[in-house]
This record gives C-alpha cells, sequence and structure tokens, in this order.
C-alpha cells in the first residue's frame, strides 16, 4: 500500500475531515511524551531546532522547556537536534527524511488508538487558485477546542498579520520557483537554483533556494508573525529553533516536498544533482531521524528521491500547474544547459544600508557598459541576441543582511517615485524576501562567522519594463527596501551590499 497525502482542504479542513480528526489525536498522543523520549512531538521539534541555551529561550518562554526537566543524554542531543538544513542544497532532501519520521510517528499513534492504518501527512496548498480558501488557514488549527479539551493543533503563538483569521498574502506564494530549470544555484550572484547552492552541513542559512525563498520563507513568517507587531514576540513559526512546535509547520513542508515532487514530474529537464557530495549528503553529519520504534534511521538525499521508494512509501494526491511562462535555459539548439553560467556584476550601492522608518532607499550604480547597454536597441538591452534564444537573466542580490531578530518579510521595490504609496505601485515590486534565519546567522560564532544571509530577486522582467519605458537613468537604479511591520531601534536589521547581476542565458 502507497500512502496517499491529501490536501488540508479536501474536505472543508475542519475535524469532519478524518485525516484532520486523527492528525489531531496523534498528535496528542505525541506531546504527551516527555522531552527525553526520541519518539515525542518536542523532541521531533528540536530536530529541527532548539533554543533552551539561549536567552532569551522562546522554548522556555512560551512553555515548551521547564529548566530542570529531563533532557535525553547528550550523544542523543548530538546525534539528532539542531540538524536542519537551510541556505543549502540539502533543505529538500534533508525535510523530506523529517517529515517521513513525524508521519510515521503520528501514523503509529493513530493505528494504536484504532484509527485508519493509511493515514498521511496532509498537505497546505496555499497556491491552490481554484479555492477562494487556500490562503486561510485551516479551521481545524484555528480552533482552541477538541473533542471538550485543548485542541492539539492549536497554537497560541500563531500571530500572522494580527488579524483573525490568519490569511497568506497571494503574493507570497506564487510559484515562479517552478519554472526555473536548474536544481543547483551558484552562489555568486546569479540564480540560487530551484533547489539551493552547494554547501556543506548548512544549519545555518547563507544563501536561499528559489523554491526556499518562495514560498517557504515568506509562508513561515505570514503564518509566525509577532504578537502585536512586537518584534520580541515571535509566533513559533517565525524562528527555525521554534517551528517545528506548530503543527501546521509539517503541512507546509508536506506541501514545499509536494512542489519538489511537481518540479521533478513536470519535466525531463528538471533534474536533481547527480553530484556525489549531493547525493551522499555532508561529510560533517549524517542526516538521522527516529523510527517509530525510537531507533536512528540514517539517510542521505540518494536515499529521498523517490517517493514511492520502500522506505518512503507515499505519493501525493495533487500538483499543480505552474502559474506563467516557462523560461526555459537552452542552448540555441534547444538541448538543456546542465550547469548554470557564471554572473557578471554589473553595478552596486555604495554603502551598507541600514534599515529604517516606513521605506529606505539605495541606488545602484551601474557600470559604464551596462549603462550603454540599457541605452541600446531594447532587444540587445535585455540579451536576445540575433537567431539566439536565449535570454540574460538579471538578478537583485540582497548581501549579507544582518538582524538581532527573525521573521521580518521586506518589500522590494525599483524606481519607486519618493511622493509614491508603495501599496499602489505593484508594478514596481521586485519580490520579497523573508528574514528567516537571520539572527542565527548573523551571530560571530554561527557556523558561517556572522555573514547573515543573502538574498537573490530575479528581476529581469521588472527590469524590461523599465528600460522600455526609459527609466535606467545615468545616476544608476534605485531599489526601495520597505518592512511590513515597523522596524524598532533594537531590530538593527542591515544591508551589506546591494547588487545586480547578469547571468548569460
Amino acid at each position: 500500500m502507497v500512502y496517499v497525502r491529501k490536501s488540508v482542504w479536501a474536505n472543508g479542513g475542519d475535524f469532519s475531515d478524518p485525516i484532520l480528526y486523527w492528525y489531531a489525536k496523534g498528535v496528542g498522543k505525541l506531546r504527551e511524551k516527555p522531552l527525553a523520549d526520541k519518539t515525542s512531538w518536542n523532541f521531533m521539534a528540536a530536530i529541527h531546532g532548539i533554543d533552551i541555551d539561549k536567552r532569551p529561550s522562546y522554548w522556555t518562554a512560551y512553555g515548551y522547556y521547564t529548566p530542570g526537566e529531563t533532557l535525553p543524554s547528550q550523544a542523543d542531543q548530538d546525534l539528532y537536534w539542531k540538524q536542519c538544513q537551510h541556505g543549502s542544497w540539502y533543505f529538500l532532501p534533508w525535510h523530506r527524511g523529517y517529515i517521513w519520521s513525524i508521519e510515521s510517528l503520528v501514523r503509529a499513534q493513530i493505528v494504536a488508538l484504532g484509527g485508519p492504518a493509511d493515514w498521511a501527512m496532509p498537505y497546505w496548498n496555499y497556491s491552490d487558485t481554484a479555492n477562494h480558501k487556500a490562503r486561510v488557514m485551516p479551521p481545524a488549527f484555528a480552533q482552541e477546542t477538541f473533542e471538550g479539551a485543548p485542541n492539539p493543533l492549536y497554537i497560541k503563538q500563531r500571530y500572522g498579520s494580527g488579524k483573525t483569521p490568519i490569511i497568506v498574502p497571494y503574493k507570497d506564494v506564487t510559484l515562479e520557483a517552478l519554472l526555473w530549470p536548474i536544481f543547483t544555484g551558484v552562489s555568486s550572484g546569479g540564480s540560487p537554483g530551484f533547489g539551493g547552492v552547494k554547501t556543506g552541513f548548512s544549519h545555518n542559512s547563507t544563501s536561499f533556494g528559489l523554491l526556499e525563498s518562495k514560498p517557504h520563507n515568506l509562508v513561515h513568517i505570514d503564518i509566525g508573525g509577532y504578537l502585536d507587531n512586537d518584534p520580541n514576540l515571535p509566533g513559533l513559526m517565525s524562528k527555525p529553533n521554534t517551528a517545528g512546535l506548530d503543527p501546521i509547520f509539517w503541512l507546509h513542508h508536506a506541501n514545499i516536498d509536494r512542489l519538489w515532487a511537481q518540479w521533478n514530474a513536470e519535466s525531463s529537464l528538471h533534474k536533481n544533482p547527480t553530484d556525489p557530495a549531493w547525493l551522499n549528503g555532508p561529510q560533517e553529519r549524517q542526516f538521522v531521524v527516529p523510527n517509530p520504534d525510537g531507533t536512528p534511521y540514517y539517510y542521505k538525499p540518494s536515499d529521498m528521491l523517490e517517493t514511492k521508494s520502500p522506505k518512503l512509501n507515499y505519493t501525493y494526491q495533487q500538483f499543480v500547474v505552474a502559474q506563467a511562462p516557462v523560461l526555459v535555459a537552452t542552448t540555441a539548439g534547444g538541448k538543456t544547459v546542465a550547469e548554470p553560467k557564471t554572473a557578471e556584476l554589473i553595478g552596486a550601492n555604495e554603502d551598507v544600508v541600514a534599515l529604517a522608518g516606513e521605506k529606505t532607499p539605495s541606488v545602484i550604480r551601474l557600470d559604464d557598459a551596462s549603462t550603454a547597454l540599457f541605452a541600446a536597441p531594447k532587444t540587445l538591452a535585455l540579451g536576445l541576441r540575433s537567431g539566439d534564444v536565449p535570454l540574460d537573466r538579471y538578478f537583485l542580490n540582497l548581501e549579507n543582511i544582518r538582524a538581532q531578530q527573525d521573521g521580518f518579510v521586506i518589500d522590494v521595490y525599483l524606481n519607486l517615485p519618493d511622493d509614491a504609496d508603495h501599496a499602489h505601485r505593484l508594478d514596481l515590486h521586485a519580490g520579497s524576501i523573508g528574514l528567516f534565519g537571520v539572527s542565527d546567522a548573523s551571530k560571530a560564532d554561527s557556523s558561517h562567522g556572522g555573514k547573515g544571509v543573502t538574498q537573490v530577486l530575479d528581476i529581469t522582467t521588472l527590469l524590461s519594463g523599465l528600460i522600455h519605458s526609459g527609466d535606467i537613468a545615468k545616476s544608476g537604479l534605485s531599489v526601495h527596501l520597505v518592512p511590513r511591520i515597523a522596524l524598532g531601534d533594537d531590530a538593527k536589521v542591515t544591508v551589506e551590499r546591494i547588487s545586480l547581476y547578469r547571468q548569460p542565458g
């Protein structure tokens, strides 16, 4: 029997759906187990991240850990905890094994309670344009009680934008990532790839792949939010160290996993890496999760390639269709470009940008060749050469973003007039970045030396419009950074450099 993962909205998104009813029952049983138990809810969350050794500790503040309670052995902590892969080409395969583990643990509890043996983790397809409720928090996760007791799927620290119900913004869940044909990206200014850039073991993020950036990071923050927009009171989903405690986390990641499967299925051109460094996983530390009996299951990305393999044994009820024309990287002869080409820096701003107020401006100074190119005949400016198919792509890099707190979303605009209301100038919106995991990545003692995170936006289409309308001034390209909530002085959000790269088609 192959387990079938179905949409959380397949039967109304409430407890009339047996999938959600039994999910609540299974989660409730796992929550009864102590943190020291490798098959407990909190132990599984700690595999993604845990902050009981930090100040402040949100695990402690929110009541998920009580100082003095029994912990797993140090050996088990070292083996399992703080393992999630972010800002890495391992992001997708690591999470696939992680979801399989919690799904197996929940199913074991369900079967022990007399529930269905074919139960599988549902997914939340917030990008489903055919369902007008798709972006709304499903009711089973929003009601406080279940069978006269506290609802195991309800989390108080799920703040969203402060409104009820939580609704994920449409612009945060569009699926441009599915259109990029190459899994592995470049770390030198061009596309970060569908699945991320080549790294070793990467628990602290640096540069995110396209799918990880959007919708993954943005949805985390859209759900978690902050209590009263206070960055000192983050929702669980806003921080990697607490995200796994929220039951909606697993449906979000089941959907991200489904989108990876969708990307693979869409085209024979969409291939996973064949590099042994990816297939075999990082040398520094093995991936491992608990089996239902508590024994360790060690796995590599090569074990995660086929969802219907004997170990994983699942499929998805529904795929989606990408929402925009496919811009496939090809040669003139129509064959796939196996590897992304090196990107060329064509402009950058001059100073570190410290975000303050409603919006923060900066200016990218273009090199002389690019200034002249953008004034040339328009087909040449965008890299369309006579007789060639490929487009040069243009990528805006926000490099080494640092912050003291997690969970901010920043909207990025190009050439926004000083007196313009950004909310009404979506034509100048270059994209949104979600600062998920930025605070840990900004610490000097992090594995990447406090370099923060780098976010990359493909601005080819927007830049095309600006060129055609003659809006690229010789003085450069203006960039405005607009946080969705007011940043306090203690947030200390900075961008070391804003740069523009051209990547040949």
